[in-house]
């Protein structure tokens, strides 16, 4: 398992993606600063307690920049090349994901299949052997 504790982690984007980065973190000792640039009473804190999170919201919200954070976890809706965030890359701050993240703590063997045809077919064979 992966020691999150005393980590100061950045969560970018609370949709779907980030929400369950959030929840499956939030009971480990660290501190998580969540970024979206919607408004806060337009997002979904479903399943999440906010009393111990950071929210930055707004059109501005990754203005304060992402260089003091041990691990950011961006979303896939959220572009990779935005400034802040390559700031933080080029400062050594670990560029993180949900995928990324179950692939790192998955105990199990991982086979990806992609593609637009045959998956359900390419899934049942592995299944099988």
């Amino acid at each position: 398992m992966r020691d999150f504790k005393g980590k100061k982690v950045a969560v970018i984007g609370l949709g779907i993606e980030g929400s369950s980065v959030v929840r499956f973190l939030q009971d480990k000792d660290l501190e998580i600063t969540i970024f979206d640039q919607k408004e806060e009473k337009d997002l979904d804190f479903k399943g999440i307690d906010k009393r111990n999170l950071k929210v930055i919201c707004g059109e501005k919200y990754l203005s304060g920049g992402l260089k003091n954070f041990d691990i950011i976890f961006r979303s896939q809706g959220v572009k990779r090349h935005l400034p802040a965030i390559l700031e933080a890359e080029k400062a050594g701050v670990e560029i993180s994901s949900e995928i990324k993240l179950f692939f790192d703590l998955s105990p199990s063997k991982i086979i990806g299949v992609t593609g637009t045809k045959g998956k359900g077919t390419t899934s049942t064979l592995i299944s099988n052997i």
